[in-house]
């Protein structure tokens, strides 16, 4: 597995690689940096990775846009002073002021309305804002880190960012993958979540070459957060300690997955022939292992397709045309 420790980012895939080489690069700089991927894809670990590679002395802030009301947007993001309005009884630091000599990290900017946009070009301009019912300004030396869900272009033909704000939340503009896109990174994923979700426990679970191959075919609208989401209710429901690929069908398609009557059968045969193989075509031993009668296996060898054909001293499954 190769691992990321900074960011907790796992992965050996080129687009792995050439997202830590923009990390190393653009991470120890000063300017703004908009993170654009699809919801779920690790937006946060690599904002987490960039502030890690600043080496700045404050912590790394995270404010969910969408999660602020508007009409609470100008205190949580300034502050405020004591009596500035009704239960204002002391002064607040806002998420500016706590991201003082760190990084604050602007989660899915896109989600910001027109007015809010307008409040928060100055701030970010120059680093100056005013909290609420105060008298002065106030100073706070942060690095901005933005993400977005939505490409930039298409936000700007929409007309629902200004370019003024664009300009200044995106002087590098790195595009985090989709899981789909990096697929040969899903069985060291799956290893760590596992691992992740067998933390105090005796038992190990682990997933068969058929689980991950299913995993690897699925194309994961939810990316990284539902490939986590789905380990962790696997191995929470575990009834062995492998893992296999049609427990993997079943937890799709019991969470709205379509998958074809073609589709089923087909992993249902890989992972009938992955057991046989791995007991070297003994229909006892398989039986043990699926929790069956060796007439069971016999009857689904039937329904799938599958004949035993002894070609050597190993014996091998040949699948019937």
């Amino acid at each position: 597995m190769d691992r990321d420790v900074e960011g907790g980012m796992i992965g050996a895939s080129a687009k792995m690689q050439r997202l830590r080489e923009l990390i190393r690069k653009v991470g120890p700089r000063r300017e703004p940096v908009l993170l654009q991927g699809p919801t779920g894809s690790g937006k946060e670990l690599v904002a987490h990775a960039l502030h890690v590679a600043g080496g700045r002395s404050g912590r790394m802030v995270a404010f969910n846009v969408c999660a602020i009301p508007e009409s609470m947007f100008e205190d949580a993001l300034f502050g405020h002073v004591r009596g500035a309005f009704t239960g204002a009884a002391s002064d607040s630091l806002g998420f500016l002021a706590e991201a003082d000599n760190g990084t604050a990290f602007f989660d899915e900017v896109s989600g910001l309305s027109m007015q809010m946009q307008v409040k928060l070009l100055r701030a970010i301009e120059t680093g100056v804002f005013r909290p609420v019912g105060a008298r002065t300004d106030r100073k706070s030396d942060f690095r901005l880190i933005a993400s977005t869900n939505e490409p930039l272009n298409v936000l700007l033909e929409t007309g629902r960012f200004r370019r003024d704000l664009a300009h200044r939340v995106g002087v590098f503009l790195i595009e985090i993958p989709p899981l789909r896109d990096r697929v040969e990174d899903i069985p060291a994923l799956v290893q760590h979540f596992a691992e992740d979700a067998t933390v105090g426990q005796h038992a190990k679970i682990v997933l068969s070459s058929s689980a991950l191959r299913v995993m690897q075919e699925y194309d994961w609208p939810g990316n990284v957060r539902e490939l986590r989401n789905i380990t962790f209710a696997l191995v929470a429901m575990a009834e062995s300690p492998v893992i296999e690929g049609s427990s993997v069908v079943n937890m799709l398609v019991s969470r709205g997955v379509a998958v074809s009557s073609n589709e089923k059968a087909d992993y249902q045969r890989r992972h009938l022939l992955d057991v046989l193989n791995r007991h070297e075509w003994n229909t006892g031993q398989a039986a043990r292992e699926l929790g069956v009668d060796r007439a069971t296996v016999y009857r689904r060898m039937n329904a799938l397709g599958i004949s035993t054909v002894v070609r050597s001293a190993a014996r091998t499954p040949v699948e019937l045309q």
